[in-house]
């Protein structure tokens, strides 16, 4: 009879751990939306990398270029057949914009999953 009464207090706990996980995700998945079930390819879109348009998008993916040349062959900025323009722009660029694809709220969550985890231990 004991043993009935603690399962189904372990039970409960679990619920109790698991609805607290899914509210928890639902408040801290946001750099990724799964893709449309029509989408060919399955997986994710990543949301909060802001593109202002098309020629924004051009800078971004031409400063992710420049700055591996950069990385491989060094930098010279006399070097005229390169012809990158404002290389340390362009670095801080990049940079932010790979800054903003760091999920911050995913991995509070985590953090969150662990000690419910660890907690039902």
């Amino acid at each position: 009879m004991k043993k009935k009464k603690a399962k189904k207090q372990l039970q409960k706990k679990n619920r109790k751990s698991l609805k607290e996980l899914h509210k928890s995700a639902e408040e801290h998945y946001r750099l990724l939306t799964p893709t449309p079930k029509h989408v060919y390819r399955k997986g994710n879109y990543i949301n909060f990398a802001y593109i202002k348009n098309y020629e924004h998008l051009g800078y971004t993916l031409e400063a992710v270029m420049n700055l591996c040349i950069m990385a491989l062959d060094g930098y010279d900025p006399n070097d005229e057949a390169r012809d990158i323009k404002e290389a340390h722009k362009q670095f801080a660029d990049v940079l932010e914009f790979f800054r903003r694809l760091i999920p911050h709220e995913e991995l509070a969550f985590l953090d969150k999953s662990r000690r419910l985890l660890q907690d039902n231990d």
